[in-house]
């Protein structure tokens, strides 16, 4: 199995990254997949507004798990995915798991710099994907929100009515089609494929646009208030073997224990002691991936003294045991 984990910046540097990783170099802004890891490429393309997209369209030759951070710079991101060809298919993000095997996976989401965001695919996988950086500043042009502070929370708001997300329309899979396969790859030919790209962004937001001008607002908070959970977060997480209590978390944060709780879920999506147990599990699977450590260290470093418990509350999160992820690992090395 493959593994990738970034936190992203620029999709030039993601490539640059990736192509470290695998060993391999980046010519004309595209990476193609060396023949171990697959068969295709990711290409990145600079669209008008500065704005930035990935291309990929690739047929995977290993198991390909890709995992990225979250980031305190306050950004979007675009994606549109077609997967088809999956033995077993998931998508992690934040608390929520998108699963499927046999069957074809065509969706559209809106992601912020406050989502993790994992993907994992088995070996003769193929996927075509779009993926574009919005900046805050396109994002409030787009959705007409008059003030930037509130960007953010108008978000939020969508994302807990589920209005980030959707199926893959008709419209767009003739639009991924025309980008995915151009006429030709003159400047004319380039021009053509920035124009598809930006059709479908625009259609994806004027269908979130609809969706926000009719909704109720769910999250009432101010930027200062969203800035302070996440410094709540981020205390949260600085240990993950000894968790804070939340009164010593509402005197940080200057708020009552409720509306601490509350805010705290509005922004992150699980209560705050849940969201540190999946965090807990989350380093978990990284320290034992890495391969130098017992299932009886990593329990203890998070702060486990019962290995059972340990066992317990990994598989609940990623639905097996430690000790299969490691058969796992060492089956695929």
């Amino acid at each position: 199995m493959i593994r990738f984990r970034y936190a992203i910046s620029t999709f030039p540097n993601f490539l640059s990254e990736m192509a470290k990783q695998l060993h391999t170099t980046v010519e004309n802004n595209t990476l193609y997949l060396p023949e171990f890891i697959g068969k295709g490429y990711l290409k990145s393309i600079d669209l008008p507004n500065g704005l930035q997209a990935l291309v990929g369209d690739f047929t995977l030759n290993q198991d390909l798990l890709i995992e990225r951070s979250k980031n305190n710079m306050e950004f979007y991101v675009f994606i549109c995915d077609r997967v088809t060809n999956n033995r077993k298919l998931y998508v992690d993000v934040d608390q929520d798991r998108m699963e499927s095997a046999g069957t074809e996976v065509a969706a559209m989401y809106l992601l912020s710099f406050l989502s993790d965001l994992n993907q994992f695919a088995t070996a003769g996988t193929s996927l075509s994907s779009i993926r574009v950086i919005i900046s805050r500043e396109w994002l409030a042009r787009y959705l007409k929100i008059d003030q930037l502070d509130n960007v953010l929370q108008r978000y939020l708001s969508l994302k807990a009515k589920s209005i980030h997300i959707r199926e893959m329309d008709f419209e767009t899979r003739i639009l991924m089609n025309d980008i995915l396969n151009p006429a030709d790859i003159s400047p004319v030919g380039t021009a053509y494929v920035q124009n598809r790209i930006m059709m479908m962004v625009e259609n994806f937001f004027a269908w979130m646009y609809d969706q926000l001008s009719v909704m109720e607002m769910q999250i009432h908070m101010t930027r200062e208030e969203i800035d302070q959970i996440m410094k709540v977060e981020e205390s949260l997480t600085a240990d993950l073997s000894n968790a804070p209590t939340i009164k010593q978390l509402s005197v940080q944060a200057a708020m009552s224990p409720s509306k601490l709780k509350k805010q705290f879920k509005d922004v992150y999506g699980l209560p705050i002691y849940e969201y540190y147990q999946k965090k807990r599990m989350e380093k978990a699977r990284e320290l034992l991936l890495e391969g130098n450590r017992t299932i009886k260290a990593v329990g203890r470093e998070l702060g486990f003294s019962n290995l059972s418990n340990f066992s317990v509350a990994f598989k609940k999160e990623h639905h097996l045991l430690p000790s299969e992820l490691l058969k796992a690992r060492e089956l695929h090395q």
